[in-house]
């Protein structure tokens, strides 16, 4: 799918892909669209009169204690249905020195998963009890279904995106497999990464390990289309030839089998890391596990998004207050 077209189709694909999902019924199609629309205003615009038409249904259908839908997707509704979703706006961006900030409310409401479990080990049998990304009701949230390189791979929406375009990928999502960062996933990642970026300017894909951000251990990894870099890339930190050191250890590796062999020794070491890649290099960060108490609590969480210098607020005051010191400073504390 993404090696064959070009970006303009690709935004048009993603937007009808949206407005299709809406005929359905599903609650968490709705709630799925609706926090999709909020990243751009042309897609707000396209968008919000057909949700406006199924909110109200909705609603109906909540008054009259007939909702349905998994409880999750109910829980999220109920916060919907206090404030209404022109409480919600679209993104808004600034900068923070050289980090990227962004006002996203809505994503303060999506279920936490595995996001608070405690760290034990990076590798951690698939269990189909939990939630996973192969469950009947999410269906109507995946965009395509092709074959890369003989690898079966599932494109879904994300549910709460963070990054323009935002995509799930997930290689043989059928056969469960967990979320473990092996030599063979991060070479199709790295294939991918190449094709995608024949032809989509912009394209990113990333992936976190269990302890590295990762909430829900099915192997799966993300995928954007931004044409504005991630602070990660600017050019004055010394993994790219500057002079400033980046907050976290980081390397830049420009070789499938440099990387491949740096992907190995922490998996063997039991070491949460980020990856996140663009055609031809990869950018590797070991850190310290997710919940870590000695990391600040709004950075506890953190994943490959955080890591690479964006971040999502929730809270207007905070998103108006915090600055480049205070960043730069909890990022450090990632470190290991």
């Amino acid at each position: 799918m993404f090696s064959d077209t070009d970006l303009d189709s690709f935004r048009q694909r993603f937007t009808q892909g949206l407005a299709r999902m809406l005929d359905d019924d599903a609650l968490g199609a709705f709630i799925l669209v609706l926090a999709n629309s909020m990243q751009d205003e042309p897609l707000h615009a396209a968008l919000m009169p057909a949700l406006r038409t199924r909110f109200t249904t909705l609603m109906a259908a909540f008054d009259a204690g007939r909702l349905q839908g998994a409880p999750d997707d109910v829980a999220v509704f109920e916060a919907l249905a206090k404030r209404g979703i022109e409480a919600f706006g679209t993104w808004e961006m600034r900068c923070a020195g050289p980090w990227q900030l962004a006002f996203n409310p809505l994503r303060a409401l999506r279920p936490p998963r595995g996001a608070g479990d405690k760290f034990t080990s990076i590798r951690q049998p698939f269990d189909p009890d939990r939630f996973h990304f192969d469950k009947p009701f999410l269906r109507p949230e995946i965009m395509a279904e092709v074959d890369f390189d003989g690898t079966p791979l599932r494109i879904m929406y994300h549910k709460f995106p963070f990054a323009p375009y935002h995509l799930m990928l997930l290689p043989k999502a059928s056969a469960h497999l967990p979320q473990v960062i092996d030599d063979a996933t991060h070479r199709l990642l790295w294939r991918i990464s190449e094709a995608a970026g024949r032809t989509l300017p912009g394209f990113g894909l990333a992936c976190n390990t269990l302890g590295g951000g990762a909430s829900i251990n099915h192997l799966h990894a993300h995928a954007f289309v931004d044409t504005t870099p991630l602070p990660i890339e600017r050019p004055q930190w010394a993994h790219n030839g500057g002079a400033s050191d980046y907050p976290l250890h980081c390397r830049r590796l420009s070789s499938v089998e440099e990387s491949a062999d740096a992907i190995d020794e922490l998996n063997h070491r039991n070491q949460p890391f980020n990856l996140f890649y663009r055609p031809g290099h990869c950018y590797l960060l070991p850190r310290r596990p997710q919940g870590d108490d000695r990391v600040p609590s709004w950075l506890r969480s953190a994943a490959w998004f955080e890591v690479c210098g964006g971040f999502n607020l929730f809270d207007r005051d905070r998103f108006d207050s915090l600055d480049a010191t205070e960043i730069e400073q909890g990022l450090r504390t990632l470190r290991v």
